[in-house]
């Protein structure tokens, strides 16, 4: 017993304490407190060295008791696996919105045209259209036709195809460069004999693609 009392890692930090309350009460005069510091000490060294006959594992407690902080650290990992998605997850969802977006906001194509109109005539150095409309009179003698295309590719043709009566009249070739909005026109003189329903085709020379399409009307007098 009393060996198990000396390894008790606490019997020496005790012992030094009650000596020292004891030395102070004898010196402060206070006998009265030296027998119950002294009753205390001999239940101690009783208590432990029966609890040490007892339980010989009480010498490791770390074993026994785990730490309080570990348990919580556990409860809180546990509880993020749970409440966390797989990574696989949350990729499809991204990838899910992605094409969504994709699908409302559509990259614009790198040759496109964004505006065809026929009018009358043209300011050359605005390069601006007159009067443009659906319905020419035969005696303006000429009728013109106006592109705006979108070229994001290297330098290209366009050509401007006119039909009348839907039969093929001639097509007229325009070198065009990259540009977001490359402005170009051209003409065709109107015959009292071309009165009727006409429409010009703007098509890709490289890849034959018609980009767009409109439609006219010559009337007489």
């Amino acid at each position: 017993m009393i060996d198990r009392l000396i390894d008790d890692p606490a019997f020496l930090p005790i012992t030094i304490t009650l000596l020292i309350l004891v030395i102070v009460a004898i010196w402060q005069k206070l006998d009265r407190f030296i027998l119950p510091l002294a009753i205390m000490y001999v239940v101690y060294a009783v208590f432990t060295g029966i609890s040490s006959d007892d339980d010989v594992e009480i010498k490791h407690p770390a074993k026994i008791v785990q730490n309080p902080t570990a348990v919580i650290e556990d409860a809180l990992i546990d509880t993020m696996k749970v409440k966390t998605p797989p990574s696989d997850t949350i990729l499809v969802d991204i990838e899910e919105q992605e094409l969504d977006t994709n699908k409302t906001q559509p990259e614009l194509p790198d040759l496109r045209v964004n505006s065809l109109l026929m009018c009358e005539s043209m300011i050359d150095s605005l390069r601006k259209p007159i009067n443009f409309q659906k319905e020419f009179p035969v005696t303006l003698g000429r009728v013109y036709c106006y592109s705006g295309i979108r070229n994001a590719l290297s330098e290209r043709i366009i050509l401007y195809e006119w039909y009348f009566q839907e039969k093929y009249i001639d097509t007229i070739p325009i070198k065009i460069g990259r540009s977001v909005h490359w402005r170009s026109w051209t003409y065709k003189t109107i015959t009292n004999a071309q009165i009727g329903e006409w429409f010009v085709v703007l098509r890709d020379e490289i890849s034959n693609t018609a980009l767009d399409t409109i439609h006219f009307t010559i009337i007489g007098e």
